[in-house]
């Protein structure tokens, strides 16, 4: 069975989880690699996708929200008058009329933590509370709107794929060390169930029981609303897929009795030592079943000076 129908088989068939049990570690890997590649598609892909089709880009929606300008000679040129107001942020530009009063300009720095403001010969910044004033003709700068956008259109490509990777790199970690509570709290569902099965076996399969977890989590993130507290439901879910697997699988090992969890290396040398055990139990047997060994009692017997007759 390949990645792509363990994946299938995860969601809806628990007999197939004893399957499971028998991958090997690389192939859990790539199963895990792949499932929470294909959730980084759906959850972040998809709606980035969407709205590069709907909007036109990043790139787009500055071009729309910055007016044209031009620096010239020296001088600042802007079709209209540019205001605007967020939070902390304050920018006014007006290069047609006289500009901003300046006595109004220190209340504006006063009030806000990032300022700028301009007419068509100078400009006042404010960042990181300090305050500069330079003149557009001490800049020696020459360059319009179009030509800002062409210049920082790889830098915004190369930001967009780095913060990609990261969000990418994230869900797989999160992915490989959010399983690992599923194999613990697998550990109690295991006793209950008088299942013998180490921490790695329950790890293995609590990777499987991701599947649907994720797969409707996906499906949440395109709703309106979400869902409070939808990790509890979520482990919820994995732990019921695990409690079905193991009522599934056939495991003669278990016979009623209490759970012993054991590592890898003690679990292969008992399962070594129990046909040597099973191998003296029928050698008795044999031994005591053997007419011959009946017979040669039975001469014991009457050789036996208590049986002897005069």
């Amino acid at each position: 069975m390949n990645v792509f129908s363990e994946m299938v088989h995860s969601i809806y068939d628990c007999k197939s989880y004893s399957v499971f049990l028998k991958d090997r570690k690389r192939k859990t890997f790539l199963f895990g690699f792949l499932l929470a590649a294909f959730y980084f598609l759906l959850t972040i892909m998809v709606p980035f996708i969407r709205f590069q089709m709907s909007t036109g880009g990043i790139m787009k929606i500055v071009d729309e929200f910055v007016p044209d300008f031009s620096i010239e000679d020296g001088q600042l040129d802007v079709e209209e008058q540019f205001e605007f107001e967020d939070g902390d942020t304050y920018v006014y530009i007006n290069t047609k009329d006289e500009g901003m009063a300046q006595d109004k300009i220190p209340e504006k720095l006063y009030q806000y933590g990032s300022v700028m403001i301009a007419d068509s010969d100078s400009f006042v910044l404010k960042s990181n509370g300090q305050v500069q004033s330079l003149l557009f003709s001490d800049l020696d700068l020459e360059i319009t709107k179009s030509e800002v956008i062409e210049m920082f259109s790889p830098f915004v490509t190369i930001m967009i794929v780095v913060v990609m990777v990261i969000i990418f790199l994230f869900m797989e970690a999160a992915l490989f060390f959010g399983v690992i509570f599923v194999a613990l709290f697998g550990m109690i569902v295991a006793s209950c169930m008088q299942a013998k099965l180490t921490f790695g076996e329950l790890y293995k399969l609590g990777m499987y029981t991701r599947t649907t977890p994720l797969l409707i989590k996906a499906v949440l993130s395109f709703l309106p609303f979400g869902i409070p507290f939808f990790w509890i439901i979520s482990l919820g879910i994995s732990l019921g897929y695990l409690a079905g697997a193991i009522r599934k699988m056939d495991t003669p090992d278990l016979g009623g009795q209490p759970l012993e969890f054991y590592s890898e290396g003690n679990a292969l040398e008992d399962r070594f030592k129990r046909p040597e055990e099973d191998y003296d139990r029928w050698s008795r047997q044999d031994m005591d079943n053997n007419p011959w060994n009946q017979a040669g009692g039975d001469s014991n017997q009457g050789n036996h000076p208590g049986n002897s007759q005069d």
